[in-house]
């Protein structure tokens, strides 16, 4: 029976990322609030914010560390040689990339992604994926755009809140494990990568991206790796450090830190990224490993979950840069909610939700996209050079029926999306209004 269980544990060798590219998923809300949009937030160089403000990144990380060996059994605690220490003035940044156990190989410079709707002049100096990531992209990376930002500038919370959430997969949780073949592997103290391929780009972020804090009992007892998954650690990480940026006068870091945790809350939001098999019940799968088909199941989960991607941001982007704000889909984004999420909720709300969500979800793909893309085995969809095409392939096909399904099932998912994303920035606010009034 562990077989289907290990099968199920190299399921992010397929696909470690869950909504593409989250800067632009969340553009649509957060265009629409006018305050978010005003340029009033100093851009800030992270050595600036570590020199400014080392002792309380110390005593941040400290306390956080203590909180979650005592709250999470899963947790692999820091090594001791990688505290912060605050009286170690020769590399506060190589300290707290350490501390935080993120890649060293990303410069986190100061910069910000070009939405829909913005306007640049020809003679703006640009910067592309490669600039910023030391990872292969694929079409929907190469198509965006980023724009430097100059230090004592000035810009708005929403431009810093929407590129930082799609941080984490420039590659800042890449190769950080011990198996990895990499020096911080060597030295982060995170053991051997609990589950995903090792060996490919994306690969070893999967168990910062994905929580499967709802396993069932038998799949707990088979593969209890799978409970090695550690977004909320992220999460909680940079909600942190982000109310100590508030607190002492760096918003500009405070909002960068906050967009980073939202990538991990988006994330999972999304069935395929607190599920190793949605749609597929235990009886199911033990059958599956009875007749030898355990790696065709999961090369269909690993599919569905590829054109899930493909079909979301090809649908927004388009809907974006056509300027139709209106459409459905973008108005789940965009429609105001009264939310307030805080860390607390992520395992007792987030994710129960999601995994719930995900029969449904399966469902719909199997059923409306061509059995080619979702229900055969022998095929590959990430990677498939027509993926930019995936509208195009699915409507041939299924035709309005088809579009207007997927459509539907997207949009709820959106709106959850849009839910956690507007809980969070009240969130944020709160965090902004109590710096402001202390």
């Amino acid at each position: 029976m562990r077989s289907i269980f290990f099968a199920v544990s190299l399921l992010a060798c397929h696909q470690a990322t869950a909504w593409s590219d989250h800067a632009s998923l969340a553009w649509p809300m957060l265009r629409t609030d006018a305050t978010l949009m005003q340029s009033r937030v100093v851009v800030e160089p992270l050595d600036a914010f570590l020199k400014a403000e080392a002792e309380g990144i110390a005593e941040v990380l400290t306390r956080l560390e203590i909180a979650m060996i005592e709250d999470d059994p899963e947790y692999p605690p820091t090594p001791a040689q990688l505290s912060f220490d605050a009286l170690n003035k020769k590399d506060f940044r190589g300290q707290f990339i350490g501390a935080l156990r993120i890649s060293p190989r990303l410069d986190y410079g100061l910069y910000r992604q070009v939405m829909a709707g913005d306007v640049i002049s020809p003679d703006s100096e640009t910067l592309g994926w490669s600039d910023l990531s030391y990872l292969p992209s694929g079409d929907s990376a190469q198509e965006r755009i980023y724009l430097p930002l100059t230090p004592g500038t000035r810009v708005s919370p929403a431009y810093i809140l929407a590129s930082a959430s799609d941080e984490p997969d420039l590659g800042m949780d890449v190769g950080l494990y011990s198996n990895n073949d990499t020096d911080v592997g060597a030295r982060y103290g995170l053991g051997e990568q609990p589950f995903g391929n090792p060996n490919l780009p994306y690969g070893s972020q999967a168990p910062l991206h994905m929580g499967f804090y709802h396993l069932d009992a038998v799949t707990e007892l088979a593969q209890p790796s799978l409970k090695r998954t550690l977004p909320l650690w992220r999460i909680k990480q940079y909600e942190a450090l982000a109310r100590l940026a508030f607190a002492s006068g760096h918003e500009y870091w405070g909002w960068r830190f906050m967009g980073w945790a939202l990538h991990y809350v988006g994330d999972l939001t999304q069935p395929y990224h607190t599920d190793p098999l949605p749609g597929v019940d235990l009886l199911s799968a033990l059958w599956s490993v009875v007749m030898g088909e355990t790696n065709d199941l999961i090369q269909l989960v690993s599919n569905r979950h590829g054109v899930l991607e493909s079909y979301q941001y090809r649908r927004v982007l388009a809907l974006m840069h056509e300027g139709a704000w209106q459409a459905p889909l973008l108005l789940a984004i965009s429609e105001p909610q009264t939310a307030c999420f805080t860390p607390e909720g992520v395992v007792s709300d987030l994710t129960a939700q999601s995994v719930a969500l995900g029969p449904g979800l399966d469902e719909v793909l199997s059923k409306r996209v061509p059995s080619l893309y979702v229900s055969d085995p022998s095929f590959e969809w990430v990677g498939y050079e027509f993926e930019a095409d995936v509208v195009a392939l699915i409507s041939a096909q299924g035709g309005d029926a088809a579009i207007q399904a997927l459509d539907n099932e997207l949009r709820g998912h959106l709106r959850r999306f849009s839910y956690y994303l507007q809980g969070w920035i009240t969130h944020t606010r709160a965090l902004e209004r109590g710096a402001e009034q202390s």
